[in-house]
């Protein structure tokens, strides 16, 4: 029953992130690699996608961030970095949400998909990559993430239920 259940689940892509933190200079680095199989949002058009970064503080927004946005493909290669200055102290209740929208020049953007990396991740996977890089300082450490639907980042993360 529980293969049925996935079967079900729509793919909405996924996401190559890479993460270091720089403890002597508070800041984390914060790669946006590319992304793969994409839900195609605009039929007509194909997809235009590009990744919103949102750092919060517990739940409260500190700084967004953007990629470019990529024409006509469900798998961009953005090979993009962002940082963001993070004191040691307030890493352990930081979190990165991860939003992927493809470009709607007619109306508001569509949403594809989500994660959250950090204190509110939304699953294990996400989890784990935080943990590697907090052991890991000065090391980029690389990992893609299946990327999640509204609802269910609504349910597990409450930084997604903040930063829309």
């Amino acid at each position: 029953l529980g293969d049925l259940f996935l079967l079900n689940e729509v793919e909405l892509g996924e996401l190559l992130l890479s993460l270091n933190y720089l403890p002597s200079a508070g800041r984390l680095n914060v790669d946006i690699i590319r992304a793969k199989q994409l839900l195609q949002t605009d039929m007509s058009q194909g997809s235009d996608p590009f990744v919103k970064i949102q750092l919060v503080h517990g739940l409260k927004l500190a700084k967004t961030k953007k990629t470019s946005c990529m024409k006509g493909t469900i798998d961009p290669f953005y090979n993009e970095s962002f940082s963001f200055k993070v004191p040691q102290e307030e890493l352990e209740n930081a979190s990165l949400v991860f939003t992927v929208y493809g470009h709607n020049v007619k109306s508001s953007n569509d949403f594809v998909g989500r994660i959250v990396i950090g204190q509110y991740s939304t699953g294990s996977p996400e989890s784990n990559h935080w943990r590697r890089m907090l052991n890991s300082h000065r090391t980029a450490v690389e990992q893609w993430h299946s990327l999640r639907s509204r609802a269910e980042c609504d349910r597990v993360s409450p930084a997604s239920l903040e930063v829309t």
